[in-house]
C-alpha cells in the first residue's frame, strides 16, 4: 500500500495465492505482467503469454486487456530474436533506435498506438453493422413495415 516498501516477491506470493484459490483473473494478468517485466521473479515473457492466456480463459472481460498485452509481447519477442541474432553474429550492430527498442521502453508508445488501432476497429465495425442494419430494412417487404 501507500507508504509501505515496494516487495515484489509478496506481491507475487498473494497473487499466486488469489489466482489458485479464488480464479482471480486481475491476480492472473498481474503475475503475467510480474513475469513480462521481471518483477519479483525471473524475466520469463514464455511464462508470461501462458499467464495472460489464462486470465483470458477465466474471465471475458479481461479479452482486451490481454489483447493488449500479447500484442507487446510478441513485439518483445521479435525483438529479442533480434537481439540474439545479433549477439550471435558480429557483423550486425545495433543502433541507437534498436538499443532503445530492446531496452523495453517501448510501452509508452506501444500502448497508445494499440488503443488507436483498437478504436478505429470499434468504428469500423460500428459503421459496418450500421450500414447492414440498413441495408436489411431497406430490402424489408412493404406489408412488414
Amino acid at each position: 500500500g501507500y507508504g509501505t516498501d515496494v516487495d515484489y516477491e509478496q506481491s507475487v506470493s498473494n497473487y499466486r495465492l488469489a489466482s489458485d484459490t479464488q480464479q482471480s483473473p486481475q491476480a492472473v494478468f498481474n503475475l503475467g505482467y510480474m513475469h513480462e517485466k521481471g518483477l519479483g521473479i525471473k524475466r520469463d515473457i514464455y511464462l508470461a503469454k501462458r499467464f495472460y492466456d489464462m486470465a483470458a480463459e477465466i474471465s471475458t472481460d479481461a479479452y482486451v486487456p490481454v489483447t493488449i498485452a500479447l500484442t507487446k509481447l510478441s513485439l518483445y519477442f521479435v525483438v529479442d530474436v533480434f537481439t540474439d541474432f545479433a549477439k550471435l553474429s558480429e557483423l550486425f550492430r545495433l543502433s541507437t533506435a534498436s538499443a532503445i527498442i530492446t531496452a523495453y521502453s517501448v510501452d509508452i508508445y506501444l500502448v497508445p498506438v494499440l488503443l488507436g488501432l483498437a478504436f478505429i476497429l470499434l468504428v469500423h465495425l460500428h459503421h459496418v453493422r450500421s450500414a447492414r442494419r440498413q441495408d436489411q430494412q431497406q430490402n424489408v417487404p412493404p406489408h412488414l413495415n
